[in-house]
């Protein structure tokens, strides 16, 4: 009986020993490329919408840990259902393609497609500033859209969970983030989260990390949540792809 128990222990120690740990840190290099896509589905049950877009960073600076970026928006495509009107705009489309319903987006959109955006992120992913550097309107509803987990300064393995809080224009969120799994390319998270303030509601989804350098490489994220009496569903997926 003492030789099982000491067996059992020895095959404890074993497993814990072998969960491998490992520092979730972004590694830039200066000159990389990245393009993000992100699709988005919202039903608002008066309405529906389906935006794409597609927006191009290139890390142009690297600083005892900081990152200096630069994001663009290459592309938006947006198609919008309210009240029985439709609206399908493409930024890819010359203007008299567009029905006329689109071409009133065209004005809007405009200002966000001539915008070019400074950012400052250190190793952990937290964004620590954002600027304008060209373009108009506020930086202020750019930062509060950019979506970015801040990785915990530990090691992490598989069972590990560590919570950050966000407030997105009045609608505070507070997102967990729990290790899946870790394999040889990449690092799984499941994500779990409420949302208060101006809005009531949850968050589910999942998160890959590139193992290597700590790039959130595809999200997958649904919310749903009630603002001022109207529920809304809406789902969103994220890729970031290494273009150089």
């Amino acid at each position: 009986m003492k030789n099982f128990f000491t067996l059992l222990l020895l095959v404890a120690t074993t497993l814990a020993c072998s969960q491998e740990s490992i520092l979730l840190r972004l590694h830039y290099n200066k000159g990389d490329k990245y393009v993000m896509l992100m699709d988005m589905k919202q039903d608002m049950g008066v309405g529906k919408m389906i935006m794409s877009m597609e927006m191009p960073m290139k890390v142009i600076a690297v600083n005892d840990g900081v990152y200096n970026s630069e994001m663009s928006f290459k592309r938006i495509k947006m198609d919008m259902e309210q009240a029985g009107v439709k609206v399908n705009y493409d930024s890819n489309l010359k203007e008299e393609d567009l029905d006329e319903t689109a071409k009133m987006m065209v004005a809007q959109m405009k200002p966000m497609l001539e915008t070019v955006l400074l950012t400052k992120t250190n190793v952990y992913g937290e964004v620590l500033d954002m600027q304008m550097i060209k373009g108009s309107g506020s930086v202020d509803q750019f930062a509060s859209q950019t979506e970015s987990v801040v990785c915990p300064k530990e090691a992490v393995t598989v069972g590990y969970s560590w919570t950050n809080e966000k407030d997105n224009n009045g609608m505070n969120i507070s997102s967990t983030y729990t290790v899946k799994s870790i394999d040889s390319k990449v690092v799984v998270l499941e994500i779990k989260g409420d949302i208060t303030g101006s809005s009531e509601g949850n968050l589910t989804g999942s998160l890959n990390i590139d193992k290597a350098t700590g790039v959130p490489i595809k999200t997958h994220i649904t919310m749903n949540f009630e603002v001022m009496g109207q529920k809304v569903l809406s789902e969103i997926n994220m890729t970031m792809e290494k273009t150089i």
